[in-house]
């Protein structure tokens, strides 16, 4: 379940910032996190969910033909209100490849997972 999820939303990404689609999109998106979420970046930049989303409302189809690659899921921690979740996401745009190692907390809610935390390094 927690594998299907981080590759479901890496898809919706995907799918926003790598074509021209619909704002549900980016709802979708949005919807899949927590009130409270915060992002920390490859750069070391701390975003909360409001300045991530507001970033990604501009974004869209801002890297045509964009695929994210998710593999290497492991669930690192598991309780009845949290996961903690590692893997790798490869982004392909433009002929390269740029991958990052994420470590995410996602909240257990009574209609799914919200993601509450994200941590990416570059990799």
């Amino acid at each position: 379940m927690i594998g299907a999820e981080v590759e479901r939303l890496h898809h919706v990404l995907a799918r926003w910032l790598g074509q021209d689609c619909d704002p549900a999109v980016l709802a979708e998106f949005r919807d899949s996190h927590a009130d409270d979420f915060t992002l920390v970046t490859t750069d070391g930049a701390v975003l909360t969910g409001e300045q991530l989303f507001a970033a990604l409302a501009g974004a869209n189809n801002s890297a045509p033909g964009l695929v994210i690659e998710v593999d290497e899921v492991t669930a690192v921690a598991e309780s009845a209100e949290f996961a903690v979740v590692r893997f790798r996401e490869t982004h392909h745009h433009d002929g390269r490849a740029t991958a990052r190692r994420t470590t995410a907390v996602l909240r257990r809610a009574s209609d799914g997972l919200r993601w509450q935390h994200v941590h990416e390094t570059a990799a």
